[in-house]
């Protein structure tokens, strides 16, 4: 299946390749290398939970289990070396390979996840405009690869993200998608895809360990704590097609942009289907995602009724000169459980000439999740079902040299009154120097 699968692409993208001779183009190729490096403290907070774990499961000297932040305190991080490689032969033909070596913020479990994996890596036929670009006409594309969602944020204005992103796009997905514009403006979009596996992680910078093999040693002590988690989708597994529990997907959007380009804005509905596994491999954890996840442990399960998961939403990104807005709304299914997220991101961007600072933009994001389900109060992470806001701000400074630096702040207020011994506000300050040629 896999071969024929790139039999067929080959010959599509041979026969693109002699019909854009007429076009008089020449192939072009572009790099981009990014390198972060990260100031990050957190609080140290904690939360009880009832799971009954065998004595011999608990850290030496406890007798209780918590959920508690996964590296509290301060810390400096090399987080993210990428490198990303495109190539294009007109408006007919185009690839990306985006391969990082390191990427601590999408590591899960954070301490043995893979440290080297294609973030993006796929090859276009036909034209699919990024941003507030559109096409001269109507046109048609076909795309397969690992790309990122339809309808995820086109740009972020902060370094770190919103619950609503994290727990639905903020990962890319193995899909084959077919998809074009009648005119310039109305697009559509339609997809074949392998999900991303349904697993959790804590919504701050590090997602926190989570069933690392330390856990299956007596009296385990992890490099990191568990964090607070959601459930959120997260990164595939393979770089290949995937005819198990294929997705499908569907998308209709209007872009518009005026003509000094400096206002414009791109709307997108969606929807996604597919049926969970009962269980999902996943790299660095013995924990099981799908509906292993949801199902627990030693019997103790959330409320769950079928093997469907459905998610459909819309987003909103614009611009209006310095101005810079996304908004996005999600409701998802989840074996027969319910939640939805939503987030808004505004920020402005001032270009100065103040010694070294060549602009300045400020940004702030509040976003939140709602469940419409709750669990056993002895499930192992109550979080999952705990409804969130999260408000970020920050400013990030361009410097010379191709280098900016970012300075955020978070706050999440947990919505945990009834079983928290107390607030739980997760704070957490993020500094990132980022170089990017």
């Amino acid at each position: 299946m896999l071969q024929k699968s790139f039999v067929a692409l080959t010959l599509l993208v041979v026969c693109a390749s002699a019909a854009a001779q007429d076009q008089k183009t020449q192939w072009q190729f572009t790099h981009k290398l990014e390198l972060r490096a990260n100031y990050r403290h957190s609080d140290d907070e904690d939360f009880p939970i009832r799971f009954p774990f065998d004595p011999s499961q608990l850290p030496p000297g406890r007798t209780q289990a918590f959920m508690e932040t996964p590296d509290p305190g301060s810390h400096l991080d090399f987080s993210v070396f990428n490198f990303q490689l495109d190539a294009n032969y007109g408006d007919w033909i185009a690839a990306r390979a985006k391969v990082h070596f390191r990427d601590r913020y999408r590591m899960n479990p954070s301490s043995s996840d893979r440290e080297i994996d294609a973030d993006e890596l796929f090859v276009r036929v036909g034209q699919n405009p990024e941003f507030l670009d559109r096409p001269e006409k109507t046109s048609f594309f076909i795309q397969a690869g690992k790309f990122p969602h339809m309808e995820r944020q086109p740009t972020r204005l902060l370094e770190s993200y919103g619950v609503a992103a994290t727990a639905f796009n903020r990962m890319e997905d193995v899909q084959v998608m077919v998809g074009g514009s009648v005119g310039r403006n109305l697009y559509w979009r339609l997809l074949a895809a392998n999900g991303n596996p349904l697993f959790f992680r804590d919504p701050n910078a590090l997602a926190g360990d989570n069933g690392t093999p330390e856990l299956l040693q007596p009296h385990p002590v992890t490099k990191f704590g568990s964090g607070f988690p959601i459930l959120y989708n997260a990164e595939v597994e393979g770089l290949f097609f995937d005819t198990d529990h294929v997705q499908l997907g569907e998308g209709i959007g209007y872009r518009w942009q005026r003509a000094d380009e400096k206002m414009g804005f791109d709307f997108i509905a969606f929807h996604y289907k597919r049926d969970l596994a009962k269980e999902e491999d996943l790299t660095g954890t013995f924990y099981g995602g799908d509906l292993d996840l949801l199902d627990g442990a030693k019997g103790i399960s959330l409320p769950i009724k079928d093997d469907q998961k459905e998610e459909f939403g819309g987003r909103l990104y614009g611009e209006l000169y310095g101005a810079t807005g996304t908004f996005q709304f999600t409701k998802q299914h989840l074996a027969g459980l319910q939640r939805q997220g939503w987030e808004g991101e505004v920020g402005y961007k001032w270009d100065v000439a103040f010694g070294p600072v060549h602009s300045i933009q400020p940004a702030v994001r509040v976003s939140g999740i709602t469940n419409r389900f709750r669990g056993p109060a002895q499930f192992p992470s109550p979080s999952v079902w705990w409804d969130w806001v999260k408000i970020d701000a920050g400013v990030r400074i361009g410097l010379p040299y191709h280098l900016d630096v970012t300075i955020e702040s978070t706050q999440h207020n947990v919505g945990v009154a009834v079983t928290a011994p107390r607030d739980l506000h997760l704070r957490e300050t993020l500094v990132t120097v980022r170089w990017r040629v």
